[in-house]
């Protein structure tokens, strides 16, 4: 899955579950990896049963269209496992689930799934309905959070077959800090709007960087504040060659348009947030040369590319972070259930835990695998660079880190 880092639940961030059951069982067959054009099975005849995935998300609501992006990703995997044969010979199919985003829902639904005979689950983008999926699903079945980050969804004891494929806000702090080390940036000045979220990502930032880069100044700024001139000149004050935001998209572009103004040349950086066109409109020429760090989205991936298009060919339209995040998780459950041999629920969460090394995702070829407290190990942070209004992949990172 594409290793993300990770993600804050205000960002919008909308809930979802795969989930994937099995009737009947079979052998072994290699996994699947990602490719522009899958080969197919020319002639395949399948065994008895399908291997279907479930997807639980909303599909009506404030959050309906990153539900549809959530199971759209998950069609596109399902397709691309039959055309290669299925799961242990085994055809793929698909059902979806209107979870609504809402923890009670998200509850009903695992108890329904945990009765059933279902594999294992996937999805999760809203902290409430992840965490009541997770405490419902993860003690007994291979259940992944592809968009909600918070660790808290997650623990060895409490959910011991859950776990997050997208990084937590201390692995995107650390992300940023492991870019400054890359810029070898000696003075930072921090400005953060006045959110928890925000905060504690700058919070972090400053304890992680320390020593070096020193930090000048540690703001906090009210949200949708329009008059930045004394935050500007205690940014700027001791001369510092980094600044970072934390915070809204619109806030991120107003700091980097007040900065320019002031006359700074150093580098500003961002935090998820500002991979947006909002930040773009705001910032106007200060947005030039600013560089974000932010879970890699298909946009931004080169190794994405083919795929992207192939998604958008059948769909309509480009795939977002959680139809990338659905594609890369169906296929980690289906090759978990490859490498069991069978549907087991108990081996099939221990296959799932140590995924084969042939395993390979669209971020690199590190594979998926998680931290003891089952984070994600390599989280999916990427640094971006704004050129000619353009953002583009400056750096893929990889922090590779608990959190």
């Amino acid at each position: 899955m594409v290793k993300l880092k990770s993600c804050i639940e205000g960002a919008g961030v909308a809930g979802a579950l795969v989930v994937l059951t099995l009737t009947g069982c079979g052998g072994g067959s290699d996994s699947p990896k990602p490719s522009a054009t899958p080969s197919k099975a020319v002639g395949a005849i399948y065994q008895p049963g399908d291997v279907s995935f479930g997807v639980l998300a909303p599909t009506s609501g404030e959050q309906e269209q990153r539900g549809q992006d959530l199971i759209d990703g998950a069609q596109l995997a399902i397709a691309d496992l039959n055309v290669r044969g299925g799961v242990n010979g085994h055809k793929a199919a698909l059902v979806t689930y209107d979870d609504g985003c809402d923890a009670k829902t998200a509850r009903e639904r695992a108890v329904a799934l945990k009765a059933s005979e279902v594999a294992g689950a996937l999805g999760g983008i809203c902290t409430s309905a992840a965490g009541a999926a997770a405490r419902t699903l993860g003690s007994e079945l291979p259940f992944l959070v592809t968009s909600a980050n918070a660790p808290s969804i997650v623990s060895a004891r409490r959910t011991p077959t859950a776990f997050l494929t997208n990084g937590t806000p201390y692995q995107a702090a650390l992300a940023t800090a492991h870019w400054l080390a890359f810029q070898r940036a000696q003075r930072i000045s921090v400005v953060t709007e006045d959110d928890r979220a925000s905060k504690f990502l700058g919070a972090q930032l400053v304890k992680l960087a320390s020593p070096v880069p020193k930090p000048l100044s540690q703001q906090t700024v009210p949200a949708g504040v329009t008059d930045w001139d004394a935050y500007v000149k205690t940014a700027l004050a001791g001369g510092p060659d980094v600044v970072y935001w934390a915070g809204s998209a619109a806030g991120g572009g107003a700091l980097a348009a007040a900065l320019k103004a002031a006359g700074y040349d150093g580098k500003f950086v961002a935090s998820a947030e500002s991979a947006s066109p909002e930040f773009l409109s705001a910032a106007g020429a200060g947005a030039d040369g600013a560089f974000v760090i932010a879970p890699a989205s298909p946009q931004y991936l080169p190794a994405a590319t083919a795929w992207a298009k192939r998604f958008e060919a059948r769909f309509k339209r480009a795939p977002g972070f959680d139809a990338l995040q659905a594609y890369e998780g169906v296929r980690a459950l289906a090759q978990a259930v490859t490498q069991s041999g069978k549907v087991d629920r108990a081996r099939n969460s221990r296959q799932l835990a140590i995924l084969d090394g042939s395993y390979k995702t669209l971020l690199g070829d590190d594979g998926l695998s998680f931290a003891p407290d089952h984070t994600i190990k390599f989280d999916n942070n990427i640094a971006l660079k704004i050129n000619g209004g353009k953002f583009v992949v400056d750096n893929m990172l990889r922090s590779g880190a608990e959190g």
